[in-house]
């Protein structure tokens, strides 16, 4: 009887589908029958974009049934297909929204026609369960600027949807520029500055403060970009569009890494060399990340490497990663927890994984002589380093006062402005007579 069932409902729906769910799927069938008579949306490009929702779909899917709201999506569909400007582009997305590409104009040339398709849209009619079904259409048209990825313009065009919504639907909103210029340089940029080693490592002096003349006892490398109009760009400026390069610098950065770590970690006296790095390589999946540690560690010796988790790091294998420490610090290399204070550097994240230097979050600092608060964390900070036997190195000091009063607390280590600034590995190599 079972079978019988099943057989007779997939002679009634389309590849055994129950009719009346398609769109709380992907609506892939409608989706198909809309590519085969409009252009496919890329990846990237520019023009402008408009992203159409139905106003009160999921009151319809109640009241009647989803095979009503089935239908009215189809309907809507048909409309903006047919009446779709020459050379558009036009898809049905998962959550039955649309979304059409007009390649050839700008904002304000596409206003008039997506205005258009709107209210054509908004025309539409299907036979409910009890009474005919009409609808509202909320629209949101975006400029898309070159090289912007698809993804990111389609982010913008939803949140300018929600505000129409918020505004009583029915309505298209405009954002005829971006209101922000993206700080995140296009691919092709990244890609031509790893090819020409615009990509370097600068370095950062570590001190032991207890002398009265701070000793150098270690550097953190830092990478930089050093752009074309004398400029020069820290990875918080292009470390997003950096990620999305598959196998970026796999070749180039550790050579670089190694080069600029050598002259510091090598001969007689030396120093330590600290990098950051994020939870992709903790994760330890065979990422480009963890090919530049192992070509790293080919050339820079074990015991003179201390890799600091960032703040930021997220780590999706945390029993992976304690694994990698582990391992990690049986061959010399040490742990540190930078920004320990702020975000994910807390104190659970000093419980699961052993580490060797806490870098505390340059706020503490930056609070020292007023009201007493930061003083009183830093010792108990210092309590705690001392019981788990690691050293605590302080960021951001940039006057002998900060210097002298972490000197009496007991913190030993530190860098920061007031003692050095981030320079070219060769310009510290010279400084430090290791060139």
């Amino acid at each position: 009887m079972r079978n019988a069932i099943k057989a007779a409902l997939s002679a009634l729906t389309p590849k055994g589908r129950i009719a009346g769910h398609r769109n709380l799927a992907s609506g892939a069938g409608q989706e198909a029958e809309l590519r085969r008579f409009s252009l496919p949306i890329p990846a990237a490009g520019s023009g402008a974009l408009a992203l159409f929702d139905i106003d009160g779909l999921k009151q319809v899917n109640h009241q009647h049934d989803f095979d009503t709201g089935d239908r009215l999506l189809d309907a809507v569909g048909d409309t903006l297909r047919r009446a779709l400007p020459t050379g558009g582009g036009l898809e049905r997305s998962e959550g039955g929204r649309f979304l059409i590409w007009l390649p050839d104009k700008c904002v304000e040339e596409a206003r008039q026609p997506i205005e258009n398709l709107r209210r054509l849209a908004s025309l539409t009619v299907v036979e409910g369960f009890r009474h005919k079904v009409t609808c509202s259409l909320s629209t949101a048209l975006v400029t898309v600027a070159p090289e912007e990825g698809r993804t990111r313009a389609v982010l913008r065009a939803d949140a300018l949807l929600a505000r129409a919504k918020a505004l009583g639907g029915d309505r298209l909103e405009v954002q005829a520029q971006l209101n922000i210029p993206s700080l995140a340089p296009p691919l092709a940029e990244v890609e031509a500055a790893i090819a020409s080693h615009a990509l370097e490592y600068h370095v950062q002096p570590i001190f032991d403060l207890r002398p009265e003349t701070p000793r150098a006892v270690g550097v953190e490398a830092l990478l930089r970009w050093n752009r074309d109009d004398g400029s020069i760009l820290g990875p918080a400026g292009f470390m997003d569009t950096l990620n999305r390069i598959p196998e970026a610098g796999s070749a180039i950065l550790p050579e670089c890494a190694a080069n600029a770590a050598l002259p510091f970690a090598t001969g007689e006296a030396p120093l330590f060399v600290t990098f950051n790095i994020t939870g992709a390589v903790l994760d330890g999946k065979g990422s480009a990340g963890c090919r530049w540690l192992s070509a790293v560690l080919e050339r820079v010796p074990a015991k003179r490497l201390v890799l600091e988790i960032v703040e930021t790091a997220v780590i999706v294998a945390p029993e992976r990663a304690a694994d990698l420490i582990g391992r990690l610090r049986a061959q010399g290399v040490r742990i540190a927890l930078d920004d320990f204070g702020t975000g994910l550097s807390n104190l659970e994240r000093l419980r699961r994984f052993p580490a060797d230097f806490i870098k505390m979050d340059r706020a503490f600092v930056a609070g020292l002589g007023g009201d007493g608060r930061e003083e009183a964390i830093l010792e108990s900070m210092i309590s705690l380093a001392r019981g788990l036997g690691i050293d605590l190195v302080a960021e951001g000091i940039e006057t002998e006062e900060q210097a002298a009063t972490l000197r009496t607390l007991g913190i030993h280590l530190g860098q920061g402005y007031g003692l050095g600034r981030p320079a070219p590995a060769a310009e510290w190599a010279e400084r430090f007579g290791r060139s």
